[in-house]
């Protein structure tokens, strides 16, 4: 039997023989000397905004609460304690999945405290390439998943193994702030249609994050959504279609792809991907996204038990494991910049397409190889695509090259007072 525990204070998630079988945020409220956790939690952040507290997973430090509890003056004694109410659902040692955030010490602090919490721990994975190792990606490929308090975008690169490249985290883009927004667009409907501010009254604001948080992170963000909201004898109801959801997040979700390569391969966990308006905006930026299976990442784990979890009890963390399917070719898109994405499904004789890749640059009548180090530009190759790396004066079909572009052939180049047009010459 394996036991994974997925460290994301969004969604801490047991999972025992790939199925999941408990849930719960990363969420503490402290009132009438006790302290209540998770779905419990969640549902008095409002009653009790004071009390609650949703970084003690992030912080894991003595740094003190501002109201301590019984047991708990700090945030690691939260953690410790939300730890030891999970630990009555387990039963045996565990993996534990971490997002690429954490770093050694904060790992070390938190080994401790799972130990005190009387959860044994056998093995540590980064939780995106547990998750892609199962699955086709791209030589390079961006994992990205959303936790309380922030984003995580995790680099991948894939050849026989999928391997750790880089991470990037996102503050503007965790749960907690996406859906202090969403609660916003729907109170302000309230207000428009029936005069009533729901956000005045306690009661009233729990019992619309309770919705809102329902219907983004538990499912059913699709079509039109309706939220009733009852003070004493009078209930109110309102209708609000999904896109004013998704108008809402895309302008967070645009920092996450910001610094993305065009048409760059994405892949979501399954609870991202529900946000509204962020497969809409990686759509519009022109990258490649799918959504990964809701058991990726347990089988993932499963599948690399033994190199994960060594019998011989030497705890490290992995940030690489071999690929279990053939890294799928990039999807680069032919011509000029304005054109749409190349569609990732075209297939040939059923095996995907490679692309056509550039492999020199055109100046005038000489053609110069594209070569790393050598020539007025620096490129670098990176499995099946070409990089044009950022330098000032530098720029790509008549703009600015202010960060690292993926190359197509047909692309023009002005580097050093010359233009020079990328082809593909067949060897």
């Amino acid at each position: 039997m394996t036991t994974i525990l997925e460290l994301n204070d969004a969604d801490l998630t047991l999972f025992r023989d790939g199925r999941a079988v408990h849930r719960a945020p990363g969420i503490a409220v402290v009132v009438d000397g006790r302290i209540d956790f998770g779905e419990r939690a969640l549902r008095l952040a409002r009653v009790h905004p004071r009390q609650t507290n949703q970084h003690y997973f992030t912080r894991m430090s003595a740094d003190p609460l501002a109201v301590p509890g019984p047991r708990a003056r700090n945030h690691a004694d939260l953690v410790y304690l939300h730890l030891c109410e999970l630990a009555t659902h387990v039963d045996d040692a565990v993996v534990l999945a971490v997002p690429a955030i954490f770093g050694t010490e904060q790992l070390g602090i938190l080994l401790g405290i799972l130990e005190e919490a009387g959860i044994r721990v056998s093995g540590f994975v980064d939780s995106a390439v547990a998750a892609a190792s199962r699955i086709p990606v791209g030589a390079r490929a961006w994992h990205i998943d959303v936790l309380l308090q922030r984003a995580v975008v995790t680099a991948l690169t894939t050849d026989d193994e999928v391997a750790r490249a880089g991470v990037e985290e996102v503050s503007e883009c965790g749960l907690a702030r996406l859906v202090e927004g969403w609660i916003d667009v729907v109170a302000d409907r309230f207000i428009r249609e029936t005069r009533f501010d729901p956000l005045h009254a306690a009661a009233t604001e729990q019992q619309l994050y309770d919705q809102v948080f329902d219907v983004i992170w538990r499912g059913g963000a699709a079509g039109d959504l309706v939220f009733e909201l009852t003070q004493g004898d009078h209930t109110r109801r309102i209708e609000l279609g999904r896109a004013a959801l998704e108008e809402k997040g895309m302008p967070r979700f645009r920092q996450l792809t910001g610094p993305l390569p065009r048409h760059a391969s994405v892949i979501l966990t399954p609870r991202a991907a529900a946000l509204p308006g962020l497969l809409r905006t990686l759509e519009e930026s022109g990258l490649q996204a799918r959504v990964l299976p809701d058991d990726a990442l347990p089988a993932g784990c499963a599948a690399h038990l033994e190199r994960i979890a060594p019998a011989d009890g030497n705890l490290r963390l992995v940030t690489r494991l071999p690929a279990r399917a053939k890294p799928t070719p990039e999807p680069v898109a032919s011509g000029a910049t304005d054109q749409a994405p190349a569609d990732p499904r075209r297939v040939r004789d059923g095996e995907p397409m490679r692309p056509t890749l550039p492999t020199h640059a055109l100046a005038g009548t000489r053609a110069l190889p594209l070569e790393a180090g050598r020539g007025p530009f620096a490129v670098a190759r990176h499995g099946a695509i070409v990089l044009l790396q950022a330098a000032e004066g530098l720029r790509l079909n008549g703009a600015p090259v202010t960060r690292d572009t993926v190359l197509e052939v047909g692309d023009r180049i002005d580097a050093a007072g010359r233009e020079f047009v990328l082809i593909h010459v067949e060897p």
